[in-house]
Order: C-alpha cells, then structure tokens, then sequence
C-alpha cells in the first residue's frame, strides 16, 4: 500500500469488514511494546484480510500525526508490516471493534490520583473556554464530551476515549470528587444528583459544580455537570441586557414592601443569574435590608445576603426563616407544590420574596403554579404576585468576523426568511460566520446577553387574566407600552448583535407575538 493511501477515508468503513473477511491482531503480542500500545491500544485496530493476508490499520483521528501515532508506525515498520492506515472516527471505530470484541480486555486500570487529575483537565478547560455546562457521554464503546459555550453545545475531540475508560473516569469523579449524592454510588440503573466538593473546583474560579446522570441501559450513561462561576464583583441589570423601561418596572415592584418577583425562562438561560441581580439591587437600595437565601444548594454568592442551604423540607424551612426576622426571603426556585405554598406563605406574612420557576413565557407562571393546586385568588392578586421576568440568554455575534445576511439569504430555509424579511430590516442583519477567527476561537459568536419580557402586574391584568385568559391579559399589557421578549430579540438583530436564523431558531420565534395577539 502507497505512502499517499494512508490519508484516505473511505465511505462506510464499518462495511469493509467482519469476522468472515479479516481477523484482529493483538498488537501487544505483535510488538512487544506494552508500554507504547497500552497508551492508544482504545485508538487503532490492526486486522488482517483472510484472502490475500494485507493488514489495514484503524485509526483515530486525534493521533494524526501525533509522537504516539508516529512511533507505533515505526515499530510496524521494523516487525515487516506496511498496513494500509484508515482514519476513522469514534463511531466507526466502536462499530469494527464491537465485531471482533476488541480493544478491552487488556487496560490496566488507573489510580484514583490520575483519574481525578484527568476530571480537573476537564474542569480547567471548561472553564477556559467559558463553558456553561460539560456534557459527557459513554456510549457502548467510547466516550465522548462536549462544552456549551455561549449556549451551544461543542464537541471536545480531544477529550475523546474508550467505553471503559470513560466508565472509570466518570465514577471516580462522582464517587470520590462528590459530595451530597443521592445514590451512595454512580448508578446505572438510576439517575442521580450531587455537587463537586469545594476543594475540587475552587482552584477553577468556581463556587460549585452541580452532578447529573441518566443512565441509558446497557451500560450507558449520560453526566451533564452545570459549572457555576464564583463571582468576584456585583451585578447591574443593564449589564444583563435589560432596557431603560424594564429596569423601571423592575424597581417599581421591588420598591413595594410585600410582593413576588419571580424570574422565570429555560433550564440555562440565566434564570439564578438575574434572581442574584434583583437582590444585589435591593440591598444596594436599601442596605439596612435583612435579605436571606434559601438555596438547594447555595451557589454563587450575593453581595450582601445571608445564604443559607435547604436543610429540611420547605414547610420547616418557611416557619423557620420567618422567625429569624428578614425583610425580603430569597427562594432559589419554587419548583413543586410545597416551594411555591412556602413562596406565598412568605408573602402574605408581609415579605417581599424573589424566586425562580421553570415556564415557556412570564404570563405562563401563573398557569404552572395553578397545576401544583394554588387557589386562583392567590395567583391573580397583583399585591401578592407583583412582577413576572421572563430571560432568554442570546449569543452574541463575533464583531471580528461577522458576515452580512445578504450573502446567505439564499441558502436560508425559505419559511424562516420570510419570516425574517416580515419582521426584521434584512439590509442591515449581519450572520454567524461558521468558520470563525481567532478571536472567537473559530466558533462564529462571542459572549451572551439577556433578552427580557418584564410583567409588572395591576389589578386589569390580573382581572383580565382570570375572566378572559392569558392572551388577552397579555394583549392588556402590551397596548400600555410595553416591550415583548420577541421584539427586544428584533432590536438586537437589527443592531446587527445577534444572526437572525439563530435568533429566530434557538432564541423566540420572531412571529411569536403573532400568535399572543390573535383574537379570542
């Protein structure tokens, strides 16, 4: 096989071969080289044709060219074998290992020290890429890790390794580098919750790690580990992204003595982040405020706050937070009956309680607390609950390399750009550029900022709410002016700040206030 052959990659490589065509040849016994297979044995696999004897060669693409990779070749070389090379990727490696039942049964295991070290490798990168969360993977025969970064999920390549070697590493890290786990060990039957302990992330710049599994039968498993920063100073809601006029109802309603803010959006779009604002603004406010956290667990620190951790079930907790006398309570996030009864209960002791739920839309709040069995009176009292934020988090366009939206119009999916030609000034939009610059670490965007809805709630809302439903509610707040979370996310793509499809696609749809405007 020519030199030049080595750096072809065939269609279905998978395809090529079975236990009837070729057989697998143990390199260890081959070589005598344990020390040089031990390092890759997971990333190549030498098999031989049974008809005509030549050897192919499967590689991983991470060791292109690689001392490891180079030195292997040498010593094939040496022993009289020139295989054909084949690069391929972890998916099609695990497909022709799984045939031939290769590539396990020889590691050695590591220590517990090398396994940690390898978890802080990730951690250190995570961070240094500005990761949100880490994703990791262990499928039938490899492992696999991905990084959001600026909201989307990235491949991390280099992370990369065997079924088995995830499978330690993910168990050392959530039965060693854990703490409060709620299995005694990684199950894979079970799905489990816990954090890293402080000494393992404080070096990294961050306050905790929260730990989540789920396992996929036959030995599959997926752990996303949610990365929160330590913050070294204090927050604004400008800098957040919120308008002038938002700002203003947010301080109007935090201004009053009793009342609910709640902050409200998808899982990862900076729901605890803008909870952890209001407060820091209200005790800058006011910094006579006894304001007191109650958190599962406590996370980033507040400037100011008294943070305490739940540490009992949330009736307890309300009785006893009320009798350490604060004037506002914050509840990190009212997420089943009991912390959305121990929510209302804290405000109509005459407190003012800042929390977080999960919901679509702000108006959709009160729809979701309905189903955990709160009486209607409670949720349309605009004194009880006072202000609805709703926080979308956007990335933000590389203004090094961003291109003109002209340029891609006519590979946009035809629906989506009438959709953006109707809403938008489409001569001024700017687009993601996919290949990226280094400024942007190739990725096309820089940075994330916050696209708000902001309800401050009075009497017709709440009125129109309960008699009419949530769209004519909505239709009342809007007609006095008021900015929706669909036309703040135009504002930011006409600015030429964020790429339009993205906005419209992973964002809010750019047609949604269509659909809240509709007649009854």
């Amino acid at each position: 096989m020519s030199e030049n052959s080595q750096n072809e990659r065939p269609g279905s490589v998978e395809s090529r071969f079975s236990e009837r065509t070729h057989s697998c040849i143990n390199l260890r016994q081959l070589l005598k080289e344990e020390s040089i297979v031990a390092d890759i044995q997971d990333s190549v696999l030498l098999l031989k044709n049974t008809e005509d004897s030549t050897c192919q060669f499967l590689v991983l693409d991470k060791l292109n060219q690689t001392p490891l990779y180079l030195e292997l070749i040498a010593k094939l070389r040496q022993s009289g074998h020139r295989p054909e090379v084949i690069w391929v990727n972890n998916e099609e490696m695990a497909q022709v290992a799984w045939k031939f039942d290769a590539g396990q049964e020889d590691e050695q295991p590591e220590d517990e020290a090398s396994l940690q070290g390898k978890v802080k490798d990730l951690l250190a990168r995570a961070v240094a890429v500005g990761a949100s969360d880490m994703h990791l993977y262990v499928s039938d025969h490899y492992f696999r890790v991905w990084f959001r970064v600026d909201g989307i999920r990235r491949p991390f390549h280099e992370f990369d390794d065997s079924a088995s070697n995830g499978r330690r590493l993910i168990q050392s890290m959530f039965n060693t580098m854990c703490a409060g786990q709620s299995t005694n060990t990684l199950s894979y039957t079970q799905s489990a919750d816990a954090r890293f302990r402080e000494e393992f992330v404080t070096e990294f710049g961050l306050s905790t790690a929260r730990v989540a599994t789920r396992p996929g039968g036959d030995n599959r498993i997926l752990v996303v580990v949610r990365l929160i920063s330590k913050r070294k100073e204090s927050l604004a809601l400008d800098s957040l992204g919120m308008t002038p006029q938002q700002i203003a109802s947010v301080r109007r309603a935090a201004r009053k003595i009793t009342g609910i803010i709640v902050a409200n959006g998808p899982t990862g779009h900076g729901k605890s982040t803008l909870l952890q604002c209001l407060a820091e603004m209200t005790l800058r406010d006011d910094p006579g405020i006894h304001l007191i956290t109650v958190e599962d667990p406590v996370e980033s620190p507040i400037f100011g706050a008294i943070q305490t951790p739940l540490m009992e079930e949330w009736p307890e907790a309300i009785r006893n937070l009320l009798r350490l006398d604060p004037d506002t309570i914050y509840y990190g996030e009212a997420r089943d009956a009991e912390s959305v009864y121990g929510v209302i209960e804290a405000a109509q002791t005459g407190h003012e309680v800042l929390t977080t739920t999960h919901t679509t839309w702000p108006i959709d709040v009160l729809q979701r607390w309905k189903r955990f069995g709160v009486d209607e009176s409670y949720l349309t009292d605009p004194t009880l609950i006072t202000c609805l934020v709703g926080i979308r988090l956007t990335p933000l366009l590389c203004p090094e390399c961003k291109q003109p939206y002209s340029g891609h119009r006519a590979s946009i999916d035809p629906e989506i750009e009438e959709i953006i030609t109707r809403y938008t000034r489409p001569e001024g939009l700017f687009s993601r550029n996919p290949a990226g610059c280094p400024a942007c670490k190739f990725t096309g965007v820089r940075g994330r900022t916050g696209v708000f809805e902001v309800i401050e709630t009075d009497r017709k809302f709440m009125s129109l709410y309960q008699h009419e439903g949530k769209f004519a509610a909505w239709q009342y707040w809007k007609q006095k002016g008021n900015t929706s979370l669909a036309e703040n996310l135009i504002r930011l793509i006409n600015d030429g700040r964020v790429d339009p499809v993205m906005g419209h696609s992973k964002v809010c749809n750019l047609d949604r206030d269509e659909t809240f405007n509709e007649p009854n």
